[in-house]
């Protein structure tokens, strides 16, 4: 099985033409509808290299196939490859020169329209990717927020492997009550914990955005200049943009301690991702739209990056459906009492909300070792 993991890299902006950058990724754009348009103001060894990716995967190395003609479409691109020792391997041709003897990257013919390269440190991400056992064939790059960034993606061929009496269960909420997980042991809890961002600063920051977001709106009454008005405004953006950072960092984190965690125990990883029934308890605690999306989009980064990192470093997981509401013991439906603690009315089941979806994990195996001794 073949695993991927990817690197986003801020170019420097004195340094990369982001007119240039965006001409390429028009160009792109194209490639991608099946189309050969070749500029004649343009370096043809750079438009050899996406040309020639027509042929690759149907997908111009793992994009997304845009939407629209005027989507922004991120430029793939081929790398060479230069180790400590001194060999090489890649496109002798290829416009990323990954310098591992020397610790740079070198691109050529992507930031400017002069054939000058730009040279930019080597990321300790690589050297750890490549010490893995990874190689980085292919690199995009593209504008984000009007910036030019350039993405390395690494490859790796990984077998999982056999799983030992130990699994690993990970429940995912809203961050507000945090992301849930159990190590389980020969059908018994033996490690539960809930781990969430600083929650206190986040309804912090959202109370200071409410609060900017009502002055604005009589501002606007008052017909007020418009500097006020912006700076208000910016002050909201960060904001935004904190909360934004805090569940990011905390989802990164997170996903490689879990990992991390699964690899010392050998265990088999089960992630309970419910990702839409968490934005609709977030709608339902009355947060704003904008703030709900920031929070839910780095829950789904949490996801995908502890199933990255599952299928890169070989663990092996799977998704399934784990209720926080209904009985593990009968299938009744659970009261809820103070303190998010649930209870069963029927059979007397009692325990956290988020401790019951262990318990749905361990009914599971249980199953599953009945059907394979059946077999």
């Amino acid at each position: 099985m073949k695993a991927h993991r990817a690197l986003l890299i801020k170019l420097p902006r004195d340094k990369c033409d982001v007119v240039y950058i965006r001409r390429l990724m028009a160009l792109t754009n194209l490639a991608y509808k099946g189309y050969e348009v070749w500029a004649p103001d343009i370096s043809k060894t750079i438009q050899h290299q996406l040309f020639g990716f027509k042929n690759f995967k149907k997908n111009l190395v793992f994009g997304t196939t845009p939407k629209g003609w005027l989507a922004n479409t991120w430029v793939p691109l081929k790398t060479a490859r230069i180790y400590p020792d001194g060999s090489k391997m890649g496109d002798k041709k290829a416009p990323v020169i990954l310098d591992l003897k020397r610790n740079i990257i070198k691109l050529y013919y992507i930031c400017k329209y002069a054939g000058d390269y730009v040279e930019i440190p080597m990321p300790k991400w690589v050297i750890d990717r490549v010490k893995e056992g990874g190689d980085v064939k292919f690199a995009r790059i593209g504008l984000k927020d009007d910036e030019p960034y350039l993405a390395l993606i690494a490859e790796r061929e990984v077998k999982p492997y056999e799983p030992s009496e130990y699994i690993l269960v990970v429940d995912t909420n809203s961050w507000k009550y945090g992301i849930a997980w159990g190590l389980i042991r020969n059908d018994k809890l033996i490690t539960w914990k809930n781990e969430k961002p600083d929650t206190f600063l986040i309804n912090t920051l959202y109370h200071q955005i409410m609060e900017r977001g009502r002055k604005i709106s009589k501002l606007a009454k008052l017909s007020f200049r418009d500097p006020i008005v912006n700076k208000i405004k910016r002050q909201v953006h960060a904001r935004k943009r904190k909360i934004y950072n805090i569940t990011r960092d905390k989802a990164y984190f997170l996903a490689s301690k879990l990992v991390k965690k699964a690899l010392k125990y050998k265990a088999s990883l089960i992630i309970d991702d419910i990702t839409e029934e968490s934005r609709k308890k977030l709608l339902e605690e009355g947060l704003p739209k904008g703030v709900v999306k920031l929070l839910m989009s780095n829950l789904k980064r949490f996801t995908h990056q502890l199933e990255t990192l599952a299928q890169w470093y070989g663990v092996p997981y799977e998704f399934r459906r784990l209720p926080s509401t209904i009985c593990p013991v009968c299938n009744h439906e659970l009261i809820q009492l103070p303190g998010r603690i649930m209870v069963c009315p029927n059979c007397g089941f009692k325990a956290p909300r988020d401790m019951v979806p262990m318990y749905w994990a361990i009914k599971y195996n249980n199953k599953n070792k009945v059907i394979q001794h059946e077999e």
